[in-house]
């Protein structure tokens, strides 16, 4: 089949040999016949998909048993191989740039599961150069010996792509340019066919065996990366709920009954601070008074003008802007698609917010985040959020940082300043803090030598693995702990009346398969059919008043009027809204009217489960109020596709 020639000297040589007697040279390249394209295609195909299976942190063993799994991780492989030789008319050639480029994903997946715990979706195709720029703040542990025999491969390609080709079909050159850009579009077009049915097919997803479908790492890791990945191809986009109706919700809308404003002029300050969570507060510590890492917050737990709880928020160990939304807006992540979704990446155009609701009433409105302004697209996402005054990193060039980012010491001293110039205007304050010092990952070398910080109290033997991991991350709640105390003792000097919300955004993520949580005896990864399953998902949260605060308040009689639980838990879209109505303000919205209807009937909503007014909790929603839930769902998909907020 291969295709060799010699060089023809005419009827005799020079040393008078017969003709065809001299010996024969090997041309390069080898010409082979283009039927052989098709074994060598499929065969690449299995070893370059084999090959990239290295990188995945969990290799897959479902596909062994689960044939149509394995299948549909392949397809794709073979699809853009066929695909490139096509285009490039040499399946050498395209076999090495699918292998770089299913190598290349395959790899960037590995490490952002291993620095942030959330695999690699399409929309991440978008921000390389936010990933490159975060990439140095995480500690990343790299598979060389998968990266050299990958490259070893492609290295080997390339040489062959230049060895071997195929004989030339006899045909017009134009014929065979067609012939080519046609095959090479029919195979990506059934690759582009197959994305929004079959891969991101809900019934086909059920049918495959995935321990938690709520968590995207746990997906990609049993149900692969090119099958998952094509499965999230849509889930950045708004999805319609089943049986919408845009005129049945704005009839609903219509008819929301609401009342007007009567706002008390309180300066309202949001903290929401990085990975901020009371897992020092676990039996298995013992610390001592003055040691304990949450000694403000567990005092101010118990103050009289303070309520405390639980927030379930959307995500686990990041998703940091995904809380930030449901708090602001009272539209809830998880009700955006049935899919995971970055709901600021689905965000595109003005929304009504907390921050709107405020500033009709009088407030002033602002964000601080000492972090860049392109990461999350926070620098477009709170314009259309309607922050009047947006801070980022510019303003913290000369603060001291912790931990490879500005200090929770610097952001308060910022944060006291500025209260000090705002206080001297006639408008109250209403400010949103997102902190960023206790950012995983929690390296031994995050905070100097683990061994120089304060050390652990337990009451049960651990590893050291944990107890480093632990002693680092503890060290950095003990800062965020003594923001909050600074931040309390100063409001509380203040005559000016202060309402303070100190929260976190999410859990950390301490080590692979909750790693320290289980090290203290803590069971993170409970069936859905358990309460315990939003262990995972609820940092605490404590609305604090100043003295003056809580006089112009009633503070004592604060959470039965707004209809909030005491040591209850909380979906975080219900957390924005029941701040709002803490001061008087979005009753005359029908929005947030209706959310705070939802809010006292379910305080809890979290895929499919909730928590009912009684403290309850329902692995599904109970029938009578899941109706409520379907309108609420309605609601924010009208709020995100067609509802209309103009610019002051």
């Amino acid at each position: 089949m291969f295709h060799s020639s010699g060089a023809h000297r005419g009827a005799h040589t020079a040393h008078g040999r017969r003709p065809g007697s001299e010996k024969k040279t090997l041309r390069l390249p080898c010409r082979y016949a283009a039927l052989l394209n098709i074994p060598l295609a499929l065969a690449l195909s299995v070893v370059i998909w084999l090959l990239v299976l290295q990188a995945a942190p969990v290799i897959p063993l479902t596909f062994f048993t689960t044939p149509l799994l394995g299948l549909l991780n392949w397809l794709p492989v073979i699809l853009v191989l066929g695909a490139c030789a096509f285009l490039f008319g040499n399946v050498f050639s395209a076999a090495a740039v699918t292998l770089f480029v299913f190598g290349l994903v395959n790899f960037a997946n590995s490490m952002k599961i291993d620095a942030r715990d959330d695999p690699l979706v399409l929309q991440d195709l978008t921000m390389v150069r936010e990933a490159v720029q975060a990439a140095g703040g995480y500690d990343l542990t790299v598979d060389w010996k998968a990266v050299g025999l990958c490259l070893f491969a492609l290295a080997a390609l390339i040489v062959c792509a230049a060895l071997f080709r195929t004989r030339p079909v006899r045909l017009p050159r134009a014929g065979r340019v067609v012939g080519r850009l046609a095959g090479c579009f029919a195979l990506l077009g059934t690759l582009v066919a197959l994305t929004p049915t079959v891969y991101t097919s809900a019934d086909i997803f059920a049918g495959f065996p995935v321990t938690n479908r709520f968590n995207m790492t746990t997906v990609y890791e049993q149900a692969g990366f090119n099958y998952s990945f094509l499965h999230t191809a849509t889930a950045y986009s708004v999805q319609k709920p089943k049986g919408f109706d845009k005129a049945a919700t704005e009839q609903a809308i219509a008819q929301t009954k609401t009342a007007a404003a009567d706002p008390e002029r309180v300066h309202v300050i949001f903290v929401m601070s990085e990975a901020f969570c009371d897992i020092t507060n676990h039996d298995a510590f013992d610390w001592s008074p003055e040691n304990d890492p949450l000694r403000n917050f567990n005092a101010l737990k118990q103050s009289e003008h303070a309520i405390s709880g639980r927030l379930i928020v959307p995500n686990y160990g990041g998703g940091t802007a995904n809380t930030e939304f449901d708090v602001l807006t009272g539209m809830q992540t998880a009700l955006l698609s049935e899919t995971g979704i970055s709901s600021f990446r689905a965000l595109h155009k003005n929304v009504g917010s907390i921050f709107r609701t405020a500033a009709d009433s009088g407030w002033q409105t602002q964000f601080i985040h000492p972090g860049k302004a392109w990461f999350y697209n926070r620098q477009n996402i709170y314009r259309y959020l309607g922050a009047q005054e947006i801070v980022f990193e510019e303003a913290f060039a000369d603060a001291a940082q912790r931990g490879g980012y500005v200090s929770d010491a610097a952001l308060t001293d910022y944060m006291i300043a500025d209260f000090e110039k705002h206080k001297q205007d006639e408008a109250p304050l209403f400010s949103y803090v997102t902190t960023i010092q206790n950012h995983m990952a929690y390296t031994e070398s995050k905070y100097g030598k683990a061994v120089d910080l304060p050390q652990l109290e337990l009451k049960r033997e651990i590893s050291e693995e944990a107890k480093t991991m632990l002693t680092v991350y503890t060290s950095g709640v003990r800062d965020a702990d003594a923001m909050l105390g600074r931040l309390t003792d100063y409001y509380e000097q203040q005559e000016e009346p202060v309402l303070l919300l100190f929260y976190g955004d999410h859990l950390p993520s301490l080590g692979e398969d909750y790693m320290c949580y289980r090290a203290l005896g803590m069971d993170m990864d409970a069936g859905p059919d358990e309460q315990s399953s939003l262990d995972a998902y609820a940092p605490p949260y404590l609305l604090w008043a100043n003295s003056a605060g809580a006089q112009a308040l009633d503070f004592a009689t604060l959470a039965d009027r707004i209809g909030l639980r005491p040591n209850g838990d909380l979906s975080a879209s219900f957390l924005g809204e029941a701040v709002l109505r803490a001061v008087g303000l979005g009753t005359d919205e029908p929005f947030f009217s209706f959310v705070d209807e939802v809010r006292r009937a379910l305080p809890v909503v979290q895929r499919g489960a909730a928590i009912d007014a009684a403290g309850v909790y329902h692995e599904q929603t109970p029938a009578e109020q899941a109706a409520l839930v379907r309108e609420y769902q309605d609601r924010i998909y009208y709020r995100m596709k067609y509802e209309t907020v103009e610019e002051p």
